[in-house]
C-alpha cells in the first residue's frame, strides 16, 4: 500500500492470527480514510490517548511549599511523557553526568520503561523507544546534538520510527543550549526540560514545550533537578516509590542542598535504612562511575550504585563502598599535590580567595576532574577558615568558580564580562554560589583579573553555601 503514509488514518480488515507467541493481523484491505470519517477516528483516538495519559495523582514524598509551585508543571511534563510512550514515539534523555543529574534521569528512565512495557505488546519496546544518554558539558553540545540527530534519522530511515522527544534533565535552561536546540528545530524534534540551573528563558522557551524550573517559580538552586524528577517518575509509574525514597536525599548532598527540605529528606530515607553517610558514599560512588563512564549510560552498574532497580543490597554496598573509598583516595592524593601551588588573598569585602591552576598543578585525564577537585579544595578551606570563601580553579580558557557566604551571582557576572571584555569569548553560567566560565586563551589574566574585581565588590551572606555544611554545622 505505497499511497498510505505514516500517521493516515485508515480502515483496516483482515484475519487476526498468532505467530512466534505475537499478535497480527493478515491484511486482506486497508483503505484510507477522509473528512467527517478521519475526523472522528482522530478525535476518538485522541481522547483515549489523553485519558490513558494523565498523570497519576500522588502526594509528595514530603511537603513542602516548594513543590506546589512546580506541581502542575510537573504533572504537564509527565502527561506529555506518557502520551509519547503511548504514540509509539521513541524518548531520548539527555542528563548532566553528576550524581544530581543520574538521581533525576534513573527514577524517570525506570518509570517509563515500566509503563511502556505495561502498554506496548513488544516485549523489545522499552529498549527501543527510550535511551538515557549522560553529557558531561553543563549544556547541550553541538557535539552531542549531532549525534543524537544522526541517530534518530538513520533510525527513521532504517526501522521506520518517528523522530524522538528530547527530554533534557538537569540540564538545558539556558542561552548555551540554543544552538543545539536550533538545529532540532529544523526537525519535528519536541523538547522538554526539567532542570534547576538559572535559567535564560527569553531565549530557551521559544524551542521548548515545557520548561520546568524552580527559578521561574521564585524559588532556586536548592530544589534540586533530582528532587523533582522523583516526583516526576512517581507520577508517571507510583509502583516504584519505594525504591525511590533516599534518592531525594542523595541528590541533595551531591548537588549541596541548603533547602531547608533536606532534613525532612534526610530523615525520609533513614526510615528507608540509610544513614547520612551512606548517602554521601552513594554519590560520592555515582560521581566516580559517571567520570570513568563518559558517554556511556551504564544502566546496570548506576542502578546497583544507587540502589534502584537493584536485585541485590549486598552487592550495592559493596560496589558503593569500593567505589566511594578510591574517589575518596583520589580526591586526597590530587589535593595534597595541589596545595602547595594554591594562591591565597585576603578580599576588600573581607571573602578569602583561593586560586589554583588546576592546568599546571593538578593531575589531568583522571579522577577528579577540574570541576571536582575546585570544589574539593574549596570545602577544605571552608572548614578551615570557617569565613566567606571564593575558590577560582582555572585553565589555559576556563575557570570553576565555589563560593560559601558570598552573594556572587555568576550567570550576572559573566553577562557584565561579555559587555566589557569584547573578544574574550566569555560564556558560562551556572547558580549564585557554583559555576564555570569559558574565554578565549589569550585573554584569560583580564578575565580572570576582571573577576577577581567584582568578587571583590560582592555581598556577603551566610546563608549563601555550596558546601556540604548545613544549619547545625553537620557535615
Amino acid at each position: 500500500y505505497p499511497e498510505i503514509d505514516l500517521d493516515d488514518v485508515v480502515r483496516v480488515t483482515g484475519t487476526v492470527e498468532t505467530r512466534e507467541d505475537a499478535v497480527q493481523l493478515e491484511v486482506e484491505k486497508l483503505v484510507r480514510l477522509n473528512g467527517e470519517a478521519e475526523a472522528k477516528v482522530r478525535e476518538r483516538v485522541d481522547a483515549a490517548l489523553e485519558e490513558r495519559a494523565e498523570p497519576t495523582d500522588v502526594d509528595p514524598l514530603i511537603e513542602w511549599p516548594a513543590f506546589e509551585k512546580l506541581h502542575e508543571d510537573l504533572a504537564n511534563t509527565a502527561r506529555r511523557l506518557r502520551r509519547t510512550a503511548l504514540e509509539s514515539r521513541p524518548i531520548r534523555l539527555r542528563h548532566h553526568a553528576d550524581g544530581d543529574g543520574m538521581c533525576a534521569s534513573l527514577p524517570v528512565q525506570h518509570a517509563l520503561e515500566n509503563f511502556i512495557a505495561e502498554v506496548h505488546e513488544d516485549p523489545e519496546a522499552p529498549r527501543h523507544l527510550f535511551k538515557r544518554l549522560p553529557s558531561k558539558a553543563p549544556f547541550y553540545e553541538m557535539e552531542d546534538v549531532t549525534r543524537d540527530l544522526n541517530f534518530a534519522l538513520e533510525d527513521r530511515e532504517r526501522h521506520g520510527q518517528r523522530l524522538p522527544l528530547l527530554f533534557m534533565v538537569d540540564n538545558g535552561s539556558t542561552r548555551e543550549d540554543v544552538p543545539a536546540y536550533r538545529a532540532l528545530d529544523q526537525y519535528d524534534v519536541p523538547i522538554l526540560v526539567v532542570d534547576h540551573h538559572h535559567p535564560d528563558p527569553e531565549a530557551v522557551d521559544s524551542y521548548v514545550e515545557e520548561h520546568v524550573n524552580p527559578y521561574l517559580h521564585d524559588e532556586d538552586y536548592r530544589v534540586t533537578t533530582g528532587m523533582m524528577c522523583v516526583e516526576l517518575a512517581r507520577m508517571i509509574d507510583p509502583s516504584i516509590t519505594d525504591d525511590l525514597e533516599h534518592v531525594p536525599a542523595v541528590a541533595g548532598l551531591s548537588d549541596r542542598s541548603k533547602a531547608d527540605a533536606m532534613d525532612e529528606y534526610l530523615a525520609l530515607a533513614e526510615a528507608a535504612g540509610y544513614t547520612e553517610a551512606d548517602l554521601q558514599d552513594i554519590g560520592e560512588a555515582l560521581d566516580y562511575a559517571a567520570h570513568w563512564l563518559r558517554y556511556q549510560s551504564g544502566d546496570s552498574l548506576i542502578d546497583d550504585v544507587l540502589n534502584v532497580d537493584c536485585d541485590d543490597p549486598e552487592r550495592h554496598e559493596e560496589l558503593v563502598e569500593f567505589l566511594s573509598t578510591r574517589a575518596r583516595r583520589d580526591v586526597d592524593e590530587q589535593l595534597d599535590d595541589a596545595e602547595p601551588h594554591v594562591d591565597h588573598e585576603r578580599l576588600d569585602n573581607d571573602a578569602h580567595l583561593y586560586r589554583l591552576d588546576v592546568e599546571n598543578h593538578a593531575r589531568r585525564f583522571t579522577y577528579p576532574a577540574p570541576g571536582k577537585t575546585t570544589g574539593e579544595l574549596h570545602d577544605r578551606k571552608v572548614e578551615e577558615t570557617g569565613d566567606p570563601v571564593i575558590t577560582i580553579g582555572y585553565g589555559p580558557d576556563f575557570a570553576v568558580l565555589r563560593s560559601d557566604g558570598v552573594r556572587l551571582d555568576i550567570p550576572n557576572m559573566v553577562e557584565e564580562l561579555q559587555d566589557e571584555l569584547p573578544g574574550a569569548g566569555v560564556s558560562g553560567g551556572g547558580h549564585l554560589v557554583v559555576g564555570s566560565i569559558k574565554f578565549v586563551s589569550g585573554m584569560r589574566e583580564p578575565v580572570i583579573d576582571a573577576l577577581v574585581e567584582k568578587m571583590a565588590d560582592a555581598e556577603l551572606d551566610e546563608a549563601l553555601r555550596s558546601t556540604l555544611v548545613r544549619d547545625g554545622g553537620d557535615e
